[in-house]
């Protein structure tokens, strides 16, 4: 043998270099190591593993995969391969390929709760919550000391809204690292969600003090003094946390949302643009095609496309008739239930259900979701101007049905009513009412009472009747939930309706039925004392304090008073 081949001890030496190198933080000296190691033995699946580590560490993403696949092609139980290619490909967003890789590491090695972690961070990206859940418990009851996990299982029981559980999970990650930042931060948006912001401000301070340039700490701690009232606080906050990471899409909706809430139009749907982005309203679809950003529709073909929930897409539907005289065509699609109502409401345009299908999607020239459509025309106070609301048609046939039904129940006016979301989250509850509260509203005479309420309400409404001596009228024939024809003709008929900020409001106003609206301020409003949408809604808010149930019996003494 040649005195110059390569010994056992000289790759011995070259991979302990490399791996110093690398602990050490001298990742340019570490590549040169792990280079010449390799040389000498190319087909050394740790080798090839730990170079991959460090391609990784200086943001070469394709030279560690395909260090990592090597090594796993070279030895399948390379468990810590599979796991490092399957955090890799989720940070791409590629989170089938991430689960699909930490499943690999899990089949070799079920025991380690860091791989659980990984899995579970995977399947929540591809809104997989329920399994996400199960996969974080899992990685905290193999190691119950294991901070990220308890921190990631902290966010997943506050988004089931679990938020005891998830509270006890944060301050166990808190208690492990308590002069981490994140983990100060996390507990802080652990106790948002239950509204108590003073206190959530405290520790996103504190997460501040710890490293001040903490981008998603500056934006939480925005949020919670917006709520305690500091809006030009809360601005400079946001702004704070956009000077440090300019793509912070959850910055960006806050500051957007704040600045409706001023009247501050043009800026504040520019913010609103990042709802998708922000996890604030759902995936978006993002249609194979342009998106449509307020230019020219001369002989071009529109598709519209409904998000966020029901109320959401009537709310913005207000303005569909304005696009479709621009283009040369539209289509809309939308949730199945409003399909019907919203072909007859808008002749103009083809109204299809929602699809995922590209094929027929490509019958348009551009897209837009249907709430971008705001910051085309309605880009300040005075695109509202002559806009009388109303702009949704029953079906008059069914119309003629409901109004001989609703006369039926004999003379006074009829109101209808609804009291509360279908999620009833605890952000939520606050807003809504509870039927028991509406005392003094079911004791004004001369008034009769239509239910409105979709979701299981039977119980609720039955309690009330026997407790007030009321008739909350219903019909087994008509499905509140997903028949909205059926409940646009029964609103119709109906001489008023009252509800909080619910589908069931706004449909009525969007038919052009009086409504009056119980709750507190919201974006909505643009900076104005009403809803420039439907300017002959009214608002009935809290005063000094009021609760939910004083504004009621406000209402209560209104409707005595009749003009509605």
């Amino acid at each position: 043998m040649s005195s110059d081949a390569p010994s056992r001890d000289d790759l011995l030496n070259l991979t302990a270099q490399a791996a110093r190198h690398h602990a050490q933080g001298r990742l340019a000296e570490a590549v040169t190591a792990y280079t010449d190691a390799l040389r000498l033995d190319r087909r050394n699946p740790a080798l090839l593993y730990g170079f991959g580590l460090v391609l990784r560490d200086l943001g070469q993403t394709d030279g560690a995969a395909t260090c990592f696949e090597a090594a796993l092609a070279l030895d399948s139980s390379c468990v810590d391969a599979a796991d490092s290619l399957g955090t890799l490909r989720a940070g791409q967003g590629r989170f089938a390929e991430a689960e699909a890789y930490h499943r690999a590491a899990l089949a070799r090695c079920a025991d380690r709760a860091p791989l659980w972690n990984n899995l579970a961070n995977a399947l929540s990206r591809q809104g997989r919550a329920p399994a996400a859940l199960a996969a974080w418990q899992r990685a905290v009851l193999l190691d119950p000391a294991l901070p990220e996990a308890l921190s990631n299982l902290g966010g997943g029981l506050r988004d089931a809204e679990r938020l005891d559980e998830a509270e006890r999970a944060h301050r166990r990650a808190l208690c492990l690292l308590p002069d981490e930042p994140q983990a100060n931060n996390n507990f802080g948006h652990a106790l948002q969600a239950r509204l108590r912001h003073t206190e959530a401000a405290r520790w996103f301070r504190r997460a501040l003090a710890l490293n001040p340039g903490y981008a998603a700490a500056l934006c939480n701690l925005g949020l919670a003094v917006q709520r305690l009232g500091d809006g030009a606080w809360a601005e400079r906050l946001y702004g704070r946390a956009l000077r440090v990471a300019p793509d912070l899409a959850l910055a960006q909706f806050n500051r957007g949302l704040l600045r409706l809430e001023r009247g501050e139009l043009a800026e504040g749907w520019a913010g609103y643009g990042w709802r998708f982005a922000s996890g604030q309203a759902g995936g978006a679809r993002q249609p194979r095609l342009p998106a449509w950003r307020g230019e020219d529709l001369t002989g071009k073909r529109l598709l519209i496309w409904g998000e966020q929930g029901v109320g959401d897409t009537i709310l913005f539907s207000s303005l569909c008739a304005e696009a479709i005289v621009r283009a040369r065509s539209v289509v809309i699609e939308t949730d199945r239930r409003l399909v019907s109502l919203f072909a007859r409401s808008f002749p103009g345009a083809l109204v299809r259900p929602q699809s995922s299908d590209a094929v027929a999607m490509s019958d348009c020239d551009l897209h837009t979701p249907i709430g971008s459509l705001a910051r085309v025309f309605r880009r300040d106070l005075p695109a509202f101007a002559g806009f009388a609301g109303g702009w949704l048609v029953p079906d008059p046939a069914r119309v003629a049905l409901w109004r001989e039904r609703v006369v039926a129940l004999g003379p006074g006016l009829r109101v209808g009513i609804g009291w509360r979301s279908g999620l009833m989250t605890e952000s939520r509850r606050a807003a809504y009412s509870r039927l028991a509260q509406w005392g003094a509203l079911f004791a004004v005479p001369g008034v009769v009472f239509v239910n409105l309420q979709y979701g299981a309400c039977e119980a609720e409404r039955v309690a009330a009747e026997d407790r007030f001596g009321v008739a909350i009228h219903r019909w087994d024939d008509l499905d509140l939930t997903d028949d909205f024809d059926g409940t646009a003709a029964l609103m119709a008929s109906l001489d008023l309706v009252i509800a909080p900020a619910t589908a069931v409001g706004e449909l009525a106003a969007a038919l052009g039925v009086p409504v009056w609206r119980f709750g507190g301020r919201d974006w909505t409003q643009l900076g104005t004392a009403v809803r420039p949408w439907f300017p002959a809604q009214r608002l009935f808010q809290p005063q000094g304090g009021e609760d939910v149930h004083g504004v009621l019996n406000r209402m209560a003494a209104q409707l005595v008073r009749r003009p509605i």
